[in-house]
This record gives C-alpha cells, structure tokens and sequence, in this order.
C-alpha cells in the first residue's frame, strides 16, 4: 500500500496530523506492506522518523515534474514501492496509473462557497471530482462530508465510506499555565472558512471585564481583513507560529476554545480540547454536530450576536462548563486512532481482491 505523505512532512495540524496519526497507527498491522510517499521540492517542516515499520520514499522533487515521469512510466505507485493500492490524502493528487487508488475527502468546502478558497476554487473541484471518479473508493471522516461529496459528483453510494478519525494523539500535559490571565483560546488557520471576523466582533460586544482571546494559528489565504483585525482588536493576542505542544498548552488551561467555524469535514481542534478538559463552543455546522454531539456548545456562525450570547453563557456559567467537560471527555473517548487504521486496512484488503482491480 502506497500513501501520499507529504500532507505529513509539510503540515503540522489538519491533513498533516491526520496522515501523519494514520499512518503510526497503520504501521502495526503486520499484514499491510506501508509505503510512505513523500515527493516535495519545499524543505520538510517536522524531522521526526516515519513510523516503524514503514518505508519512506521521499523525493525531492516539484510537483510539476510527477506528471511527466508518469509518462515515462514512474507514476507515484511504482516511486512508492511498486504499490498495488495507491492512497491519495490530500487535495493534490500525484498520477497514478500502475495501482488501485482510494481518495480521502476531508471537506467540500470550496463546493459550498467560493469565497473559501479565493480564484482556486475551480481548480480544486475539479481536480477533487477527477481523482474520485478514477478511485476504488472514497473515504469521508463524517456522514455530513459524505452527503456533501455524494451531492455534488453523483457517486455509486458503494463507493463511498465513512471512516471517523482518531483524537488519542493528545493527552493531558499537567504543565504549568503558560499565560497568567484569564483567555479563551481559538485554534484555526486565519482563511474565512474559520470565522475570525465573526467572533472578533462578538468578542467586541463582551461586557468588561472580560478575558483575553488567544488565537493560535497560521497566517492562510483571503485574510487580510482578518489578520488587520487581529492587530487592531483590544484583548486580541495572535500567535501564529506555536508549535503542536505549546497549542496543545494553550488549550489545556483556557477557559474555553471556541471554534465558531462556517464549515468542517471532521474539526480536530474541539475533539482535542475535550480531551484536555477545556469546554468547546463550536459553530452549529453539520459535521461539528455529528462528530462532538451534545458535548458542546453551539452558536450560529453566521450571527453575531448569537455567538456573542454563547460566548457569555460558556463564560457566566461555571455549571455549564462543567457538564460540558465532563461530556467531553467521554464524547472524545469515543474517537481513537486505532480503530480509524482498522477500517482502512479492511478498505485496502477489499480494493485489493475486488475483480476490477486486479
């Protein structure tokens, strides 16, 4: 089995911790054969060893150059060890020509608007529409992104699979509070999907004193408006390069993380702080609802006042918190990694002895 990794190499949160948890946890199953692909002409941003057990086959070369060693005869299956199933895990797509592929689908974001992509959103869907229609199979992490995928390119419902992630990649720190005050956290790279505006200016209209807002994430793209914001707004603090575990520190000890996004295909970042014991506010969005159930609060992203009622409910009511922490806990308990790595093998077992395949 070949995997696109280079998600895993580049990235630190999103699809990057996504490949990157999979493929640890895919690497103790004795009856795959995991091949780690990991083609980029950029600088690796982690350093850590692939996983035990697993071959990386890492190729300092651009993109661009893929599609004319396929044509040579080298597509990314046979650079990745001459692999029979070719796992795509990402919105880029290396040709495949030689293996089976499976295509993960993590969101349909720039189906639903535009505006979260910018001028590439064409490009993406189309890209997206062509790798799913030539794959075996198509993972989604939830129903809700499955429907949406399923609506927009028309595909045989046996072709498609829900396979939940995992979040027992985190675990408690005990550390010390790495701020003195009082903050609510906000973890999301700065692009309009995640709704920094919004509650910027619900964070605006908090009777005082309040606490602080923390924000933690990279700058994105179509976020200019955004990122003057975060500059200009009194009890704003933005960190845009923390790593993993200090973004992990910062949650840890927040009052709350609030992620009033407009759209998700899973939402790491509220599972992650459940299992830190920090209460979620999370926008009322279908795939947040079906993945953090009733072990959240819920705010219309689009309105602002609502979140600002959310935000001062989660804040004014320390029951609240609690019952919230306490959901949290066992709703996160059910996401494990684990379990995410055994429905992929039994896909890749089953791509591989479908008929068509061989």
């Amino acid at each position: 089995v070949g995997i696109d990794y280079r998600p895993a190499l580049l990235r630190s949160a999103g699809i990057g911790r996504c490949v990157r948890e999979l493929c640890r946890a895919l690497a103790t199953h004795d009856s795959l054969d995991l091949h780690l692909f990991g083609h980029s002409f950029a600088r690796t941003r982690r350093r850590e060893d692939p996983p035990p057990g697993t071959r990386l086959h890492r190729l300092p070369i651009p993109g661009r150059s893929l599609p004319w060693l396929a044509r040579c005869g080298l597509d990314a299956g046979g650079l990745a060890g001459r692999a029979e199933v070719f796992h795509w895990t990402d919105y880029i797509h290396p040709p495949v020509t030689g293996a089976s592929t499976v295509l993960t689908i993590h969101d349909l974001a720039m189906a639903s608007d535009p505006g979260f992509h910018g001028p590439a959103t064409d490009l993406m869907l189309s890209r997206c529409q062509a790798a799913a229609a030539q794959s075996v199979r198509v993972l989604c992490p939830t129903k809700a992104t499955a429907e949406q995928v399923q609506a927009a390119f028309q595909l045989p419902e046996e072709k498609l699979c829900v396979i939940p992630f995992g979040c027992d990649h985190v675990a408690q720190t005990g550390s010390r509070r790495p701020l003195e005050e009082d903050y609510i956290a906000m973890v999301g790279t700065i692009e309009p999907r995640k709704n920094h505006r919004n509650l910027l200016r619900a964070y605006q209209g908090l009777p005082r004193p309040r606490p602080g807002l923390l924000v933690l994430g990279r700058r994105g793209w179509e976020c200019d408006e955004s990122v003057a914001a975060l500059r200009s707004t009194e009890g704003v603090r933005w960190i845009e390069d923390a790593s993993d575990d200090q973004i992990m520190r910062y949650v840890e000890h927040a009052i709350a993380l609030v992620y009033p996004s407009f759209l998700e295909g899973f939402g790491f970042p509220p599972l992650e702080a459940m299992v830190l014991g920090t209460p979620v506010l999370a926008g009322d969005t279908p795939a947040l609802r079906e993945v953090l159930g009733t072990a959240a609060s819920y705010c219309d992203p689009h309105d602002v006042d609502d979140i600002a009622r959310a935000l001062r409910s989660i804040l004014q009511e320390p029951d609240l918190r609690g019952e919230l922490i306490a959901r949290g806990a066992r709703q996160a308990a059910r996401y494990s990694w684990a379990r995410c790595a055994q429905t992929h093998a039994e896909v890749y077992q089953q791509v591989l002895s479908a008929p068509a395949t061989r």
